[in-house]
């Protein structure tokens, strides 16, 4: 594995001496299987460094935003909604006590990239900074993550149209869909006040493009009867006529398009760049124009998106495994199974044309039929040596090896369920 030879080349050089991942055992289970407590534990540990670092507990990101009248009053309505079931209860834990699918991941990495990138100090006076961060960098932290926060909020609605489905429940979702419906809108907005607070209209412009390419993710490709997504008709391999190559893209226009649908890779990467990587990518990128670090930009949103494709190469494998009964139709198992084998995207055609629940055990034993997690594991080395190589493009050294860890220890999880 080319990256792990260049990790190790630092370790024995004492340039990583102090970070490196391979200094504690927990960091270099590349095989056995660790107990889900233990994996909790070990993120939290990554999470707690990367925290002292920047010098800002990033779980006080979130409180910042919703220890306020508006969400307090929201918060009080949630207690109608236990026994439900609805997800907004489900998204309200998480926001709270967090996870590694959480946000909180997604402000922290804005923060170490702009600790990373460092500064030129004779531009900001000593109030305006403070462990190495602009106090205008932890601000476009918050926005970040908040504004995916809100924007996820709105995606737990519930799919009320069969009303008789849901019985007695029905007026408790529909209370539910309300609550969701306010409490995203009023995320978002507090987002775009504080983004303008910021005074700097390319990092606004940056920021807006975000959340346009988030909404544009919600409606890419085929849905379900449920508004779930669906993945692509594979096409035959002599038509494809080019591939996804999102590094090379103007961020600032609509990225990708309807032509890699159906690419197997491809389409992957189009969805996970619109969900997740283009707000976390213009997220870093906006905190390098914030310190007047124009030649570190288009590094800091190249590296921000490969941490978010890792980050979901990560939730889709844990999901398929975990999940055997309710994983994504469109994490990259069954996408990457559907272009090696088109024959498995019969069972989710079938469904739709019967207008029936995809049988997902079935489909869960025909994805692991195939060679997917081979080329996933494949992949996963490509996006980890990506980081490894782009991070080195920032000067300051603990911040540097932090984003480093948090990837590593990703990685190394990721393969513990595929192996």
């Amino acid at each position: 594995m080319i990256w792990k030879k260049f990790f190790l080349s630092r370790l024995s050089s004492g340039k990583l001496k102090r970070h490196s991942i391979f200094t504690n055992r927990r960091y270099s289970r590349w095989g056995d299987i660790g107990s889900n407590r233990q994996e909790e534990i070990d993120w939290r540990d990554v999470v707690t460094e990367a925290e002292q670092i920047v010098g800002y507990p990033t779980s006080f990101l979130n409180l910042r935003w919703l220890f306020n009248d508006e969400i307090a009053n929201t918060a009080i309505h949630l207690r109608k909604l236990v026994g439900t079931n609805h997800p907004l209860l489900k998204s309200a834990k998480n926001l709270l006590i967090g996870s590694k699918s959480n946000l909180q991941s997604v402000g922290l990495i804005t923060l170490l990239v702009s600790k990373a990138a460092g500064f030129h100090g004779q531009s900001f006076t000593r109030n305006q900074y403070e462990s190495g961060v602009l106090h205008a960098q932890r601000a476009l932290a918050e926005i970040v993550e908040m504004k995916r926060t809100g924007h996820l909020i709105h995606r737990s609605m519930v799919n009320l149209q069969d009303k008789e489905k849901h019985g007695d429940k029905y007026k408790d979702l529909l209370y539910g869909n309300k609550i969701v419906l306010l409490t995203g809108d009023y995320l978002l907005a507090t987002c775009l006040q504080h983004l303008g607070g910021l005074r700097n209209n390319e990092v606004t412009e940056l920021i807006s493009t975000g959340l346009r390419d988030l909404v544009e993710g919600d409606f890419l490709g085929e849905r379900d009867d449920e508004n779930n997504p669906l993945p692509t008709k594979p096409k035959a391999s002599n038509t494809v006529k080019s591939h996804y190559n999102w590094e090379d893209e103007d961020n600032l226009a609509k990225l990708g398009s309807n032509e890699y649908l159906g690419q197997g890779k491809d389409e992957w990467l189009l969805r996970t760049m619109l969900t997740s990587g283009s707000l976390l990518g213009k997220g870093c990128q906006g905190a390098m124009k914030l310190a007047k670090q124009p030649h570190l930009e288009r590094d800091a949103y190249i590296l921000g998106g490969h941490l978010a494709i890792i980050w979901q190469i990560y939730l889709d494998v844990k999901d398929f495994f975990i999940h055997p009964n309710s994983y994504s139709l469109v994490g990259s198992p069954v996408t990457f199974a559907i272009w090696e084998y088109p024959s498995v995207y019969g069972y989710i055609i079938e469904a739709k044309l019967e207008k029936r629940p995809v049988e997902y055990k079935q489909l869960y034993y025909a994805v692991r039929g195939t060679r997917a997690f081979e080329y996933i594991k494949k992949f996963l080395e490509e996006e980890m040596a990506a980081i490894l190589m782009r991070s080195e493009k920032f000067p300051i050294e603990d911040a540097r090896c932090a984003i480093q860890k948090m990837a590593t220890t990703v990685h190394s999880e990721t393969l513990q369920y595929i192996e």
